[in-house]
């Protein structure tokens, strides 16, 4: 069975609920809560069911026992936010009941779609777990719209829901003294715990790592090690960690393996080290990359002398490559930043800030497209059919560049291939070289045909045969070199963008075809 909402507005009359509830059972749904009020002399009602029953047949089966009713069905999930927004919308206080049922990510989406007002009369609210669970999810803004509106102190008791990770992530982003108060506010080891994380960059591996972890020495009995584990509440508790005298990493020892061990044994006899363990300085993306490669879980965290500083468990590295894939994907479509808020809630000054830099860049950068063809003013005006092929070159320029560009980009984010090999640098550029060959010779055969039947000019055909493909080529190599070059340079592949070489290429398409056509076919 699937989780539904239900939204109901009727006219208010008695049995009304009852008619909905008989309806539902009657097709099989069960309803695990409904919340409702009036309103202008209408019910309205939310019901959260769990069924298998087709929406519109469960939707239209409602109307047909209530009059003049609207009734909206839609599976729990992005599709139920609106619903539930505009059940919200008109009795705000309604929340301190819908947050015992609806997971914070629902409720979260819905609570979005409203309008500033109202979300900030809501945030105070919500119990202090939701509140946490919000600002543990949120966005930069988000967070700071929710601060905007809570007192510190429920803010704090809010965040003591958390642990020492997520409260780090969350308080650099707070005012100054909001984050003294909130410091002070903690259980002093908690406080300890998240001073020692603050120290590190919040995108580094100090940064994303949790020290709620299980860690005894190596002379320590699998018994004791399943007390600890029983007598204490861990973020990763599926694993014991193992340190010397010292609290230098010594091992990891799984719960599993403590579950078949002797109780007398010693962790130091069962503890594996992992092929690898991390700087917390290190970066998160080089630290999911090293997760992924190595099929790592739990990745432990080191300083330079082996201290042991914490753990990296794989559900939070997910987060970091789900965050670095929006950027990546942003920089792709030729924003300046990935966006630091939800759609919905951008403004229109925000929105324009983030595409107008590219957009100019890339409109200057076209303009000597436009230069260029002036120069061949006179070519165009006695073969005006050239002009007719040149936006089918550049197109088919722009996508090969594009296509190489992603390709490349991907296999330095998975590792694939090196920026500081220079055997890796020139096995791709010879490997691209060959693959855009044999592509721009398929595609000049056909460009060579097609021109021809179009123009019944030979010496046309074979300059749009000949530019497609020294296009192809030079956009290959391009768009391959561009992500490896800027990696070099210390800069995120990705900010050479698609619309970046595209817009190399629609330069270099003017140029190279306008000398071709008045060479070969005008003699020039």
């Amino acid at each position: 069975m699937t989780r539904q909402v239900v939204f109901i507005e009727a006219l208010d009359r008695p049995g009304v609920l009852s008619a909905v509830t008989n309806t539902i059972h009657r097709m099989g749904g069960n309803i695990v809560t409904s919340v409702g009020y009036r309103l202008n002399g209408h019910a309205r009602l939310l019901l959260l069911i769990d069924s298998n029953i087709e929406e519109a047949k469960l939707a239209e089966a409602i109307e047909e026992n209530l009059e003049d009713a609207d009734v909206y069905v839609a599976e729990m999930g992005p599709t139920a936010a609106p619903l539930i927004a505009e059940f919200i919308k008109e009795r705000p206080g309604i929340v301190t009941v819908l947050e015992h049922y609806l997971d914070p990510p629902d409720l979260l989406d819905a609570i979005m779609r409203l309008p500033n007002d109202v979300r900030m009369k809501i945030y105070p609210m919500l119990s202090p777990r939701t509140l946490a669970l919000f600002l543990a999810e949120a966005e930069e803004d988000l967070v700071k719209e929710i601060v905007a509106s809570v007192n510190p102190k429920e803010l704090a008791k809010a965040l003591e829901e958390l642990d020492a990770d997520e409260i780090a992530d969350i308080l650099p982003l707070l005012p100054e003294h909001m984050q003294r108060i909130i410091l002070q506010s903690l259980p002093s080891e908690k406080r300890s715990e998240v001073a020692k994380l603050l120290k590190y960059p919040p995108e580094s591996a100090g940064g994303i790592m949790t020290t709620s972890v299980p860690v005894l020495q190596k002379e320590s009995t699998v018994q004791e090690a399943l007390q600890k584990l029983l007598k204490e509440e861990y973020y990763v508790k599926d694993i014991v960690v193992v340190v010397d005298n010292s609290k230098r990493f010594y091992g990891i020892v799984p719960i599993d393996e403590l579950l078949r061990a002797k109780p007398t044994e010693k962790l130091e006899r069962l503890a594996r080290k992992p092929p690898v363990t991390v700087d917390p300085y290190e970066d998160q993306e080089e630290v999911a990359k090293i997760m992924l490669r190595y099929e790592i879980r739990r990745l432990p965290v080191a300083d330079d002398k082996g201290i042991f500083l914490g753990i990296i468990p794989i559900e939070d590295v997910t987060y970091v490559l789900a965050e670095e894939a929006a950027e990546d994907v942003a920089k792709l479509g030729g924003l300046a930043e990935r966006p630091k808020e939800r759609y919905l809630q951008a403004s229109i000054r925000e929105l324009v800030k983030l595409r107008l830099p590219w957009l100019l860049l890339i409109y200057i950068i076209e303009s000597v497209t436009a230069s260029i063809l002036k120069q061949y003013e006179e070519t165009i005006e006695r073969i005006a059919v050239a002009a007719a092929f040149i936006p089918l070159i550049m197109d088919t320029g722009g996508n090969v560049g594009s296509q190489a560009s992603s390709t490349i980009i991907r296999a330095l984010a998975l590792g694939e291939i090196s920026e500081r090999s220079k055997g890796d640098i020139v096995y791709t550029v010879l490997k691209e070289l060959v693959t855009a060959s044999t592509i721009g010779v398929v595609f000049a055969l056909i460009g060579l045909g097609f021109a021809y039947v179009v123009s019944n000019s030979l010496e046309l055909a074979i300059s749009i045969s000949l530019t497609l493909f020294i296009v192809i080529v030079f956009s290959d190599i391009v768009g391959a070199s561009l992500p490896i070059i800027a990696r070099r340079l210390g800069f995120d592949p990705a900010t050479l963008s698609a619309p970046f070489v595209t817009t190399v290429v629609d330069v270099s398409v003017a140029v190279i075809y306008m000398t071709l056509v008045s060479k070969l076919v005008l003699g020039l």
